[in-house]
């Protein structure tokens, strides 16, 4: 059955089969860790809010989010700067998020190109084995030029959900770094309100 298949796609469309799988994989693992990340940072955000958080570093490093936010208020970091800072920080602590984002981004460019190499070598071998015969037959034409371009379907049936898997992503990974910005000025504004009322 492998067999059979793998003559029709050819080595491109091998290989266009195996980066569909991929794709999915990295979506989906993506997806649901930052659906789970914002629901321990909430928390830990809520609870230090309190006027004497219980919040110590160990609980902060639990979760990336908490642990970019601790970071950029133990640094005391500058409002002018909190948004460079917190990009840096989302780069170092969302690692395997952005990885994840570069491989699908290359998933949806090499795809339509690979395709296109399937077609391209489909279609040779077409021309090659019609140049072998002393009759040429239409439908023996027709059929290898069908089978050649099943490869340029494949590789843009890939290529289009990849790209948009990629984009909702880095959507998300944007909404959690404003999120994550929004609170860190939020909690030095009540800090520096709080400490101006101190001294007077």
């Amino acid at each position: 059955m492998f067999e059979i298949i793998y003559d029709k796609i050819g080595p491109a469309g091998a290989v266009i089969a195996v980066l569909s799988f991929l794709s999915l994989y990295f979506f989906l693992a993506s997806a649901i860790y930052l659906a789970w990340v914002p629901r321990g940072y909430r928390r830990f955000l809520a609870a230090f809010k309190k006027p004497e958080p219980p919040m110590m570093e160990r609980q902060a490093r639990a979760n990336p989010l908490s642990s970019i936010l601790w970071d950029v208020v133990d640094h005391k970091t500058p409002r002018t700067e909190m948004q460079t800072e917190v990009q840096y920080l989302f780069q170092r602590n969302f690692g395997a998020t952005y990885t994840s984002l570069t491989v699908l981004r290359l998933i949806s460019v090499i795809s339509p190109l690979l395709g296109l190499l399937g077609t391209v070598l489909g279609i040779t071998r077409v021309f090659h084995d019609i140049s072998m015969q002393t009759v040429v037959d239409n439908t023996v034409l027709a059929g290898g030029i069908w089978e050649a371009l099943i490869t340029t379907i494949m590789g843009l049936s890939v290529a289009i959900p990849t790209l948009v898997f990629y984009y909702l992503l880095r959507l998300r990974t944007r909404a959690l770094m404003i999120e994550c910005i929004e609170s860190a000025r939020d909690l030095m504004r009540g800090w520096e309100f709080r400490t101006a009322n101190e001294r007077e």
